[in-house]
């Protein structure tokens, strides 16, 4: 007997209308109404009918644009009652139960099925890479209760009690896989903004400060760092004999092992994109400095500053070539007068559009990966900056000074230079981190003979303060 299909049990819980607000033009309103309703409705579930109308009402008038129906109220003057006709098409979708407790008594109750509904487009439209740090705690918890002692031991347990292990360990794997999910789709958000930067340094701030804030979305790095792969493929070196068990907790038992080992396979599907969002930043910060270049801007100036000087001119009168407008770009020439129609022109030589070093060997994703890698060390980003200045300032207003601080590593002596380049960065564990930096320099740098240094990491330093502001 095959099993029933998803759409049967779906008929069973919902009505055939539950899901056709979302098909209207009016789907934004309808999913705005139901956000702010569960909301407001809070654990009770329920709201009474005014609130209600007044909550639809107000959703209404954020969205002056949306194209409503007649049976919404499209053709009604009056905002009271297009939220009243709205109501009733919320409460014909099944979104929404009206219950009547008295003469003067109406609520509007959340029905069970719209929970799970919003909840899925919450998770559609969730893009906040703060939602992602769980991932690894997630996994970590999933190997402790996996690597108990006889957790799915069938003589150890009861029944009862292994079903709930398998079904609590299966709930936590997929909510870790949705984080993996989530991980690709922003990677694929920040490749589709880095195709439409408009300058080099918009590509770099892209690459190294937004996208940077994620390191922690190299989930496979993680994961092998804090060693939860191999913890994970020893976890499913257990056994079960489907002899001695029911067919749930056979396919419940088959779907967590199988979750379980396409954990790395995704993990490493999405360094693969971490990867080719490396290669494309790259391609467009080279094409936008070495093929496009600032010659534009360079002769795009030089003519603006040549109408300013001679404008209500003539051409006639500009003579053979202007003097006081010499271009500083050496390899740059320019014809005037007759010249410039007769003089014969060399055939440029094609360009070379395909990205990348002509003639070399394609390069695999591990070493694309693992070269990226030593970019984000190499890095000067303001969170390693923020790091630094963290651990050296734990409280506002605390101040130090290169002489006061004992650095030894390469990575240090990079940390401290972040904290010269920048003066704040996002959020470090909620909290914005800014600090100033001050130094002799700014004082007396016509007198670099009475500056003083120090030494870090096998480097001399101009000694500089570091005060935290914030």
């Amino acid at each position: 007997m095959l099993p029933e299909s998803l759409s049967t049990r779906l008929s069973r819980s919902v009505s055939a209308d539950f899901f056709r607000p979302l098909a209207r033009p009016s789907a934004p309103v309808y999913v705005d109404c139901a956000d702010r309703l569960i909301e407001e409705a809070g654990e009770a579930g329920r709201l009474s009918q005014r609130e209600t109308n007044e909550i639809i009402r107000e959703v209404i008038a954020r969205h002056p644009l949306s194209l409503l129906s007649e049976d919404e109220g499209a053709a009604l003057r009056d905002a009271r009652q297009r939220a009243g006709q709205f109501f009733n098409r919320l409460i014909a979708a099944g979104w929404l139960e009206d219950q009547t407790l008295g003469l003067h008594e109406r609520w509007a109750v959340i029905t069970p099925g719209l929970r799970p509904l919003l909840r899925m487009l919450r998770d559609l439209a969730e893009d906040r890479v703060a939602e992602l740090k769980t991932f690894a705690d997630t996994l970590r918890g999933l190997c402790q209760t996996l690597e108990e002692r006889g957790v799915l031991d069938p003589v150890l347990q009861q029944p009862d009690q292994l079903r709930s292990t398998v079904t609590d360990l299966s709930q936590r794997l997929e909510r870790a896989i949705e984080q993996l999910h989530a991980v690709e789709k922003i990677v694929t958000s920040f490749e589709q903004r880095q195709r439409q930067s408009a300058t080099a340094a918009d590509t770099l701030s892209l690459l190294y400060e937004e996208f940077g804030q994620g390191q922690h979305m190299v989930c496979y790095d993680a994961l092998r760092r804090g060693g939860l792969l191999m913890r994970i493929e020893q976890a499913r070196s257990y056994g079960y004999d489907s002899s001695e068990s029911y067919d749930l907790a056979v396919s419940l038992l088959t779907r967590l092992d199988r979750d379980l080992g396409g954990l790395k396979r995704r993990a490493e599907a999405i360094d693969l994109r971490m990867a080719a969002f490396n290669r494309l930043s790259q391609q467009r910060y080279r094409y936008q400095t070495e093929l496009r270049g600032r010659r534009p801007e360079i002769i795009k100036a030089y003519c603006d500053a040549i109408n300013t000087a001679h404008a209500g001119g003539r051409f006639s009168e500009l003579g053979a070539r202007p003097a006081d407008f010499a271009p500083r770009c050496v390899e740059t020439r320019f014809f005037f007068g007759t010249e410039s129609l007769y003089k014969p022109r060399r055939t440029k030589a094609h360009v070379d559009l395909t990205f990348g070093q002509s003639g070399a060997v394609k390069q695999s994703e591990d070493d694309v990966l693992a070269a990226w890698k030593e970019r984000q060390r190499l890095a000067l980003t303001p969170q390693r900056a923020a790091r630094l200045v963290a651990k050296l300032l734990p409280t506002k207003k605390d101040s130090t000074s290169t002489e006061d601080i004992h650095l030894e590593t390469t990575d240090d002596l990079l940390d401290l230079l972040a904290v010269v380049a920048y003066e704040h960065a996002p959020a470090l564990a909620g909290k914005r981190v800014r600090w100033s930096v001050d130094g002799l320099r700014r004082r007396n740098g016509l007198e670099p003979h009475i500056l003083e240094h120090d030494t870090h990491a096998g480097h001399r330093i101009e000694r500089f303060a570091i005060t935290r502001e914030g």
